[in-house]
Parts: structure tokens; sequence; C-alpha cells
């Protein structure tokens, strides 16, 4: 580290005419004007009151009075949210391992006209415990710091619950069309799920995996930059309780920011099928051509589902 300039070459110990700069070298400070010793870091000799820690060092300007605070300087710090309003608005499914769900007062809202295409009643469902069925879109808003950059090197599925498909009850109103396009793709059915760029196929209908999506794309973001990862997460032959791991570097520093929903896992379903096309549950609520989303009478022999 280099020192402060010393005002008393003779070396009196008179502190009052001299400056002394002792600490980490790792950081600098610069001042002029300064009467007295400036520490950074730990001091070769402090009284024992002195709590070590908690503060870098205090710095009194002469003749000012003014007090400037020294925090250790820490890497770059990267901010995530996730954002899964994008299920909610249509069509979609939900599942859960409780018959009972999604309970009495949502019951009521589905029997109503126009349920199957009700954002907020989708929302509601999702919010109420319900597992996206056979996949869930995430949307990542990932935001650098203020001053700095940080670059974005991986995005990792961390699964904590993986169980058979959920079989209590389905809330379902299915799509009519294609898929809707996907930036990228996350099979949790796989082995070890890797974060996948998405294409869509000849047809035009459906998206397929096409190799990691790192280490060939960079997500740079510099002095409060943000992007946004769209991840559509899926799954077919079980159900996932998982979180979202963003590996991020700031300089030499590595770090692992997790993302959930709001404090819980997100949550994914296949089908439970019990023969060809066919699935089986203890309760069943399906889009109907009245647009109400109705209770069926033979949930254990649930027929028409393309995935069994």
């Amino acid at each position: 580290m280099t020192g402060g300039t010393s005002t008393d070459p003779a070396g009196t110990g008179d502190s009052s005419s001299k400056n002394g700069i002792g600490g980490n070298a790792a950081q600098v400070v610069q001042a002029r004007d300064i009467t007295g010793p400036v520490y950074v870091g730990r001091p070769r000799a402090r009284p024992r009151w002195w709590l070590i820690g908690g503060l870098a060092a205090v710095i009194l300007l002469a003749g000012t009075g003014a007090a400037v605070w020294l925090q250790p300087s820490g890497p770059a710090e990267l901010r995530v949210t996730a954002d899964l309003s994008a299920n909610d608005a249509g069509p979609w499914g939900y599942a859960s391992e409780d018959p009972g769900f999604p309970g009495p007062e949502l019951a009521a809202r589905l029997a109503r006209p126009g349920a199957d295409r009700d954002s907020q009643l989708a929302h509601d469902v999702r919010v109420a415990g319900g597992a996206g069925l056979l996949h869930q879109v995430i949307r990542l808003h990932l935001e650098g710091p203020r001053t700095g950059q940080v670059v974005v090197t991986d995005i990792r599925a961390v699964i904590r619950k993986r169980l058979p498909p959920l079989s209590g009850t389905l809330v379902w109103s299915p799509p009519q069309g294609a898929e809707d396009s996907a930036e990228t793709l996350l099979e949790l059915d796989d082995r070890f799920p890797v974060l996948q760029s998405a294409v869509r196929d000849a047809t035009g209908n459906r998206n397929f995996p096409a190799g990691p999506y790192f280490p060939a794309h960079t997500i740079k973001l510099v002095d409060g930059e943000t992007k946004e990862v769209i991840v559509t997460a899926s799954a077919a032959k079980g159900a996932y309780d998982f979180d979202l791991a963003v590996f991020s570097e700031a300089g030499k520093e590595i770090k692992q920011t997790t993302v959930d929903d709001a404090g819980k896992p997100f949550r994914v379903t296949g089908f439970p099928c019990s023969a060809r096309g066919q699935a089986s549950y203890r309760t069943v609520y399906f889009a109907q051509a009245d647009t109400t989303v109705s209770r069926q009478p033979d949930p254990e022999h649930f027929d028409g589902v393309g995935e069994c």
C-alpha cells in the first residue's frame, strides 16, 4: 500500500503535524490535508473497546467536522426476481396431491361462464398450491449492480422434491393450438437437468431443446443493466419441487443466487397415466364448451390425454 507523505521528516512523533496510513493494502484511501493517522482495515494498535469489523474507518476532515465512513468494498451484487404471471394468461392447467384442491370458493368460481380464460382465477389456483401441468413459464429478471459489472454464467435447477405425477386433483383449461414460443427449456425429467436453447420443429407447433444455453450465451450486466431470461420448465414422468440457482461472476468471485416462487419452490407435474390416452385422478375440473371449468363425473378414467 502507498502511504501518505509525512510532514514530520524528523520523526518527532507529533501526530498533529503528520499523515500516516496503515492497514490492508487491498483498500486505498486518497485524501488531502488530513491531520492525524488514518487506518483502513485492522490498525496496528487500537483501544480494546474498538469493535473491529463493525466499521472500517472514520476519517475526520480537519476544519470541516465532516465524517466519511469507509465500508469494506464487497463484490458487485446481482438481483434476480421471478415472474410467473405468463402462466395465468391461458390456456392453463394445475394439479395437486390434495383431492380437495382448490377448495370450495375457487370451485364455485370455476363453475362460472368464462372461467376457462379468467387469468385472475388461474393466478389464484396457482397461488393456492397447484403445480403447473406439464410445464411452467418462469421469467427471470436479472439486474446488475448500480456500479460495476457481473456476468451470469449459468442457470441450473435445484430439485427439492421428486415424486410420481400428482393424482389428487386436476384443474385444466387445455391449449387448442401450437405451443407458445420459448427462449430456453429445462427438462426436469432429465437425470441432470440443463438449461437448453429452444427451437421450433418443422411444423412450427412444438419447441425442442437445441443444446446447452450456457456457455454459448453470455449475459453481461453493467451499471444497473437488466436482462430477462424466459425459462420453460417441463415435466412428463414425475412431479418436481425445485428452485433455480443463478451463477454469476464479479471480478474473481463466483456467487450463487437462489430464486424461488415468493418463498416457495416452483412446482411442475406430469399426468398420472393409467392407460393409453387415459389418466387417473380423484377429482378433475375440465374446461367445457360453455366456458366453465366443471367437475368431471369419472376422474379415475380421464380420457383424451395425448401425453399418456
